[in-house]
């Protein structure tokens, strides 16, 4: 029972990571509060979900300002669709005094060609080196990739492709296609023959899931940052002490190689005011020829250097 009211508002968004994100924060909010958020409206005053809200902020101190934020957004956003909400001059005062990132920014990097390679051969499951191909490969976002299932890939196109469907996306912007290059496709392939008969680390057998890559955002962090650690490519932020590469590089990485025409580069990642108007939607066989002519722009071990 004490989940149904979280449940209920957690159904309302139709991207599953969206939920999982949102979950995660509620969570969170209730470990702070010390109650469940059910029992905790009982009798709740905007003032003093206010100032819970703004100590909540403090405590999430230690993460990037921009998750800081959102994670505050998130639970404003909740309690907001329960009937308490923050009067606007309030909450303007606060996102103007405080909400604006005023810590020092990562200076992370898309990461060369020649330091994804080592990252890449210092993975130590096909799973890990499978992923961060196709992520190098097709711009995609890392919780995007997680969703898709095998029924997705289509392994008979030139160049070889992938469908992410709306639910999929940030925001449920649209369902778009995305293209590997063919060293991210024969290491996908090997992937999905390897796992046959095996089970992944939580004990689930590969066989039963049609989900590609069945493990969570951490399980994917986690791999890149012991293969970082093994690489000797574990490099911070002097002010941060953020690694420089991290997930979202491999995004970095392939607006900054993929050579292709400034449209297409976005919407092939994503970004809401280029889909409709890029040619990817119109004729994605146009925008395959386009990928596959500057395919080499996007190997890691081979194409040219950088």
């Amino acid at each position: 029972m004490l989940e149904k009211m979280k449940n209920k508002w957690l159904n309302q968004f139709e991207n599953e990571n969206t939920r999982k994100q949102y979950r995660v924060t509620l969570d969170q909010f209730e470990n702070f509060v010390g109650e469940d958020v059910s029992s905790y409206l009982k009798g709740l005053e905007w003032k003093d979900f206010w100032e819970d809200l703004q100590g909540f902020w403090k405590s999430l101190s230690d993460k990037a300002p921009k998750t800081q934020n959102n994670r505050v957004r998130v639970i404003k956003l909740f309690f907001k669709d329960h009937g308490i909400e923050i009067p606007d001059p309030e909450w303007g005062k606060f996102r103007r005094r405080r909400m604006r990132a005023s810590r020092p920014q990562t200076q992370d990097r898309a990461g060369r060609k020649e330091e994804w390679r080592r990252i890449i051969l210092s993975m130590a499951s096909p799973q890990g080196r499978a992923l961060y191909l196709t992520l190098l490969s097709t711009g995609a976002r890392i919780g995007e990739t997680l969703q898709i299932r095998i029924d997705d890939i289509d392994f008979d196109s030139d160049p070889a492709r992938i469908n992410l469907r709306a639910e999929y996306t940030k925001g449920g912007v649209g369902d778009r296609t995305v293209f590997l290059t063919d060293e991210a496709e024969s290491m996908l392939k090997s992937y999905l023959e390897w796992r046959k008969g095996k089970k992944n680390a939580a004990g689930a057998a590969y066989d039963e899931t049609d989900e590609v890559f069945p493990f969570t955002q951490q399980t994917a962090r986690e791999m890149l940052y012991n293969a970082l650690d093994r690489a000797g490519l574990d490099s911070r932020d002097r002010n941060t002490n953020h690694r420089k590469i991290h997930t979202h590089s491999t995004r970095k990485f392939f607006r900054s190689n993929c050579g292709l025409g400034e449209a297409l580069t976005h919407a092939i990642m994503g970004h809401r005011e280029y889909l409709d108007s890029s040619y990817l939607r119109v004729d994605p066989d146009r925008a395959a020829r386009e990928f596959e002519e500057n395919m080499g722009n996007l190997k890691i071990f081979g194409g040219g250097s950088s």
